[in-house]
């Protein structure tokens, strides 16, 4: 695809490409969240049993916030897409997650960041003992309003990408981080393309087991999330794992007061980290199982980013659209 590959850096117990938590791994408009693949020694369910897949496609919106005052919005900015396969049983099995999402450069004067995610997450005895995930973003280094609008501004010859590994088992987490770069004319049309191409690129380290954890794989982001809204709980809080850091995720789940379906509000923190990050997302119905028909969350403190269900999808292709 024609990355050049740059600088590198691996380690089995800190490296932080977030600020306070794995959402914060957004571009400037747009977030990718995490990837994975299972290791070359995972003990797959057999192949006779069927794979249960279900996706969404969405469009997004976005607004540019002053404190908590919106100045102005953009609707279908950009477009996402989530999709899930499980392979076995509750108990038993393994979960495929991939999400992709990114601007649409032709709506926005040009501005362009994107991004992809996966992971795999396999369970016995319905606890996870193997997690992880392969991800990568554009590079954005926009961190308040006034960047954010220079950025529409510039050209360049190539996009950078941020691309992280990581695997969590009973022996502990390992990650690794380099940088790329990808064609300026690539967007988030190319994104599960791109994981292809990026997919083993970067060898991972020993894994270095948490104290707190020790003897435990913890789950990925997604996998966590969906776990959550499964659980039939009203609240929940439970670990996972990226980039070797250990995060805490708290949900609420109820029903939604304006729907026949759940509202879920997440809370993401990372241990010895002040605040909290938080993110909303909505089912069309009491299905717990169901992936979410809106999500919304605020990557900046100036932008609020929301996912809607684009209702022209059928499924089919799992790939965005490339006009």
């Amino acid at each position: 695809m024609g990355e050049v590959p740059s600088r590198t850096q691996t380690t089995g117990t800190r490296i932080n490409i977030t600020r306070r938590s794995v959402l914060e791994l957004a571009a400037a408009w747009l977030a990718a969240l995490a990837v994975g693949t299972p290791a070359a020694n995972a003990d797959v369910p057999s192949q006779s049993q069927s794979p249960r897949s279900q996706s969404r496609r969405y469009r997004v919106n976005a607004t540019v916030m002053l404190a908590s005052v919106p100045l102005f919005s953009k609707q279908n900015a950009g477009g996402a897409l989530l999709a899930l396969e499980e392979t076995g049983s509750g108990e038993c099995g393994v979960t495929h997650l991939q999400f992709a999402a990114g601007t649409s450069p032709e709506r926005l004067k040009g501005f362009n960041r994107f991004g992809a995610t996966r992971e795999v997450v396999r369970r016995q005895n319905g606890i996870v003992v193997e997690s992880s995930y392969e991800s990568f973003m554009a590079s954005c280094r926009e961190t308040n309003l006034t960047e954010a609008r220079q950025a529409f501004t510039e050209t360049r010859d190539s996009m950078p990408l941020t691309v992280a590994r990581g695997r969590s088992t009973c022996n502990g987490c390992s990650s690794a981080i380099e940088h790329r770069n990808a064609p300026a004319r690539y967007t988030w049309a190319n994104c599960l393309d791109l994981v292809e191409d990026l997919r083993g690129s970067l060898p991972l380290p020993p894994e270095k087991s948490p104290a707190e954890y020790a003897g435990q794989a913890l789950p990925t982001f997604l996998f966590a999330v969906r776990s959550a809204l499964e659980s039939g709980a009203g609240s929940t809080t439970m670990p996972y794992m990226h980039n070797s850091q250990i995060y805490k995720l708290r949900t609420r789940v109820e029903p939604d007061k304006h729907a026949n379906g759940l509202a879920m509000t997440g809370w993401v923190s990372k241990p010895g980290e002040r605040g909290e990050t938080e993110f909303k997302l909505w089912t069309a119905s009491m299905d717990r199982t169901a992936l979410p028909v809106r999500i919304e969350f605020r990557p900046r403190s100036f932008l609020r980013l929301t996912l809607e269900q684009d209702p022209n999808y059928g499924g089919a292709d799992l790939r965005p659209p490339s006009q």
